[in-house]
């Protein structure tokens, strides 16, 4: 795949087949995406590659913990102005897509649990690092090979699914991953074979025109 073609079609995957994915392939999707640019080559990222009854284990409990109401870090949800709207529009795309009316609520709950579950992947790549670190500083660093891994992917067939839902509630990866409290959890990657026939998998995010965040100097 071209990588012009990988940027362009790269979208958010939420629905996989059940079919697994080999360790082999993972191996190479990582080893692929650690080119990623690092400031000063600290290469700060660190992974916990999950899949079958570990997997599992982690979702149940993430279930568990949001129906049973535990608390969790609001601090993604502190959006305003342009910025909620966006978030609000991608979410009107997966309603529509999903056929999820905004009175069904068990349906939206149904559609929020998925994202505990890691959209029901039959992998998952759990990244953090040192809390030594400066989060602020290479927190950049991390995204960086977080792009590098949903890129990659795509090479093997692969979609991929970026999110924070699933690492909500760190007590429950500590637990099960043995990931130590001096290490600092970034975010989650589903990851897995697409399923064609799962609607949210068609909706592909809109991006702001250029001319409306970009300023051109000395042209």
């Amino acid at each position: 795949m071209e990588l012009i073609d990988a940027i362009q079609e790269r979208k958010s995957i939420r629905g996989y087949l059940d079919r697994s994915v080999s360790q082999r392939v993972l191996r190479d999707v990582l080893q692929l995406a650690t080119r990623a640019i690092s400031a000063e080559n600290a290469q700060p990222w660190e992974f916990a590659i999950v899949s079958g009854d570990v997997l599992k284990a982690i979702s149940d409990d993430n279930i568990e913990h949001l129906r049973s109401g535990v608390t969790v870090d609001s601090s993604y949800d502190q959006l305003d102005g342009i910025y909620r709207r966006r978030r609000v529009d991608i979410a009107k795309q997966l309603y529509g897509a999903m056929g999820i009316a905004r009175e069904d609520r068990p349906r939206r709950n149904w559609w929020l649990e998925r994202g505990y579950r890691f959209f029901d992947a039959p992998a998952a790549i759990i990244l953090y690092m040192d809390s030594s670190l400066d989060v602020s500083a290479y927190r950049f660093d991390m995204g960086c090979v977080t792009q590098n891994i949903c890129l990659a992917a795509q090479a093997y067939g692969l979609g991929t699914c970026v999110e924070y839902q699933a690492v909500t509630y760190q007590d429950v990866l500590r637990k099960h991953l043995a990931i130590p409290e001096s290490k600092y959890i970034v975010c989650a990657i589903a990851i897995g074979y697409p399923d064609p026939n799962f609607p949210a998998n068609h909706v592909v995010s809109t991006r702001e025109m250029l001319d409306n965040n970009t300023t051109w100097y000395g042209f």
